[in-house]
């Protein structure tokens, strides 16, 4: 058998298709069969307050797209902008970030793109640490 499966901890939130489900008293692992299924763990969302990288700001746009408070045709031409301005940041660290976090967009394997990115958003931090920046923003990529 196929599909994603999830560890979910007891009383652990998620989301499957915009639906908001809450895990019982047991640790569980749920298989999510259908690959078109639009899956978020709560604990893997940022909060609005907490977007203030360029990762981040992608991150959001596709946590937004599994939770169907955004729609594909409006946001995923700005996610691939997007993408094509991180791409001169991250060829260096690692050439197939960028490209194989487009693929997976443009497939729609949504949960999937959250997971690679969270690589993305440790880079992310140390190049800010590296800077002495709390926001990519303030960083000039020459």
């Amino acid at each position: 058998m196929s599909g994603l499966v999830l560890k979910i901890a007891p009383g652990e939130r998620f989301i499957v298709n915009g639906a908001v489900l809450e895990n019982g008293d047991k640790p569980a692992r749920i298989r999510i069969a259908d690959g078109d299924a639009r899956v978020l763990r709560c604990r893997d969302a940022l909060r609005p307050e907490e977007v203030n990288t360029p990762v981040k700001q992608v991150y959001y746009a596709v946590q937004l797209l599994i939770t169907g408070d955004l729609k594909e045709a409006d946001t995923l031409p700005a996610i691939d902008d997007a993408c094509s301005n991180l791409l001169d940041v991250f060829r260096v660290l690692d050439a197939e970030l960028v490209p194989m976090l487009r693929s997976m967009i443009s497939r729609g394997n949504y949960y999937s793109a959250l997971c690679h990115m969270r690589q993305m958003l440790a880079f992310e931090s140390q190049l800010l640490a590296r800077t002495g920046s709390s926001s990519v923003s303030d960083v000039k990529v020459a």
